[in-house]
């Protein structure tokens, strides 16, 4: 059952100060006894108390009702693509969305569940990131805030996924019938769950066929264009260059592209690329890429059709969902068959 907010009226019958000694003292604009303070504090934290910043500014008059979208970057394209999906459908809701870009940034993603939870927000949406990072932070705004993970390593909240591991082992398994040994895996932040799962659907793909793993074949950088692109220059600059890359993503892949152009290689004459997401980037590259899709629509769809229904029967006590969208393969122009 989610928790109403505790009120300053809540506050100042379990502390017993008046209501508006508890309004001076959490303010801070009077001077009172340490331990009517202390003990003021402390029931408010104890219950939960957070100030309604909002109720004294635009939503106590307009009725809005906000949910926050938490996405690690917005240079990634795919996040972006994700972002516009889902805003079309809350607002189809009456919900405004309100974007919180943390950059990987564990103390960005803690004033941003702060603020929501202050501003009195319906709910939230998280993509991209690890409960483990801000547990705390995120146990306590679940209090208050119904909660959806989209691809996010967050506990105890519904969830929706692609199938990772196996998309990543079908386009892998694609490389390898196409005659190629010598396969790639570029990209970072391995140890969130839908990056690692990629990760684990390229090894399975080289064991189930034989191949062994080279380690300088698997690279791991941080979640940077610029970063991304030295390590695509640096593997296709190599003595010991691969006959094809894998890419995390398409963000790694259109990186991937430009270190080649930089270095006179031709994709898929010298260099064979894939990736994962199949945004509308991997049209625009050329050759236009083979990947993997994960359907950014129906990741969108699933999660704001997840949130209505947590806020409509935000009282009732249900199993947590986790639901899988299969994968597209998707062929393209990127891929030399090597006999």
């Amino acid at each position: 059952m989610k928790k109403k907010y505790a009120t300053l009226k809540d506050v100042a019958e379990k502390s017993g100060v008046s209501i508006s000694a508890v309004s001076k003292i959490l303010s801070g604009k009077a001077d009172f006894k340490e331990e009517t303070k202390n003990k003021v504090f402390s029931v408010a934290k104890e219950i939960g108390y957070a100030p309604n910043a909002l109720a004294r500014s635009v939503q106590k008059n307009s009725g809005y009702q906000m949910i926050g979208f938490f996405i690690p970057n917005i240079m990634n394209p795919f996040f972006a693509e994700l972002v516009n999906e889902v805003e079309k459908r809350l607002a189809r809701h009456g919900f405004i969305l309100t974007l919180c870009i943390f950059n990987d940034s564990q103390e960005k993603l803690k004033r941003f569940l702060k603020m929501l939870v202050e501003t009195r927000a319906t709910g939230c949406i998280i993509a991209g990131t690890r409960e483990d990072e801000c547990e705390e932070d995120f146990q306590a705004a679940k209090r208050f805030l119904s909660m959806v993970s989209i691809q996010a390593d967050v506990e105890n909240v519904d969830r929706v996924d692609v199938t990772d591991e196996a998309g990543t082992y079908e386009i892998v398994s694609y490389l390898i019938s196409k005659g190629h040994k010598k396969i790639a895996f570029l990209g970072y932040r391995f140890d969130i769950s839908i990056l690692k799962n990629r990760l684990a659907g390229y090894y399975r793909a080289l064991s189930e066929h034989h191949i062994e793993v080279q380690d300088n074949y698997v690279i791991e950088g941080k979640h940077d264009p610029k970063e991304i692109y030295e390590r695509a220059h640096q593997l296709l600059s190599s003595p010991d260059r691969p006959t094809a890359i894998h890419c995390i993503n398409e963000l790694v892949a259109s990186n991937v592209y430009l270190a080649a152009k930089d270095l006179g290689l031709r994709i898929p004459e010298d260099i064979s690329v894939t990736g994962f997401d199949g945004i509308s980037i991997s049209k625009l590259l050329t050759p236009q890429l083979t990947t993997i899709q994960d359907p950014v629509d129906l990741l969108a769809q699933i999660a704001v059709d997840m949130l209505m229904e947590q806020i409509e029967h935000v009282n009732d006590v249900k199993e947590v969902k986790q639901i899988y969208i299969q994968h597209r393969f998707l062929e393209r122009e990127s891929v030399k068959e090597i006999k």
